[in-house]
């Protein structure tokens, strides 16, 4: 993997949760993850197609944080320069973004459907 190649999980964050609770709080994690950020993009694309950028805002601040627990460092970046972006009301940078953001997503959320199959007894 070349340097410039994004890190879609970082081990180290993982390993973080597993020491602070177990393979339990990693899955639950996982678990939340999954569940919920197919609403968060939900809430980005909303924003970006119906002209809403405060959606769109608040979509990948949660986005973010949901993605720096799990340590999926290229969403949790796009995220963040989404957010910032929203925040200043720079509309087409956000739109541009969206695509970036995409990947970034299948990438992580195809990672984390993998440690949640790992993780099943």
């Amino acid at each position: 993997m070349s340097m410039s190649e994004p890190v879609v999980l970082d081990p180290a964050a993982l390993d973080r949760l597993k020491e602070w609770g177990g393979e339990e709080l990693l899955s639950q994690m996982v678990r939340l993850f999954l569940d919920n950020s197919p609403e968060r993009m939900e809430q980005i694309r909303g924003g970006v197609d119906g002209g809403d950028i405060r959606e769109s805002e608040k979509g990948a601040h949660s986005l973010k944080s949901s993605a720096a627990n799990l340590g999926a460092e290229e969403l949790r970046a796009l995220a963040t320069s989404m957010e910032r972006h929203a925040s200043e009301r720079e509309d087409a940078a956000v739109a541009a973004l969206l695509p970036e953001l995409e990947g970034a997503y299948a990438r992580a959320r195809a990672a984390l459907e993998e440690i949640a199959r790992e993780a099943k007894p």
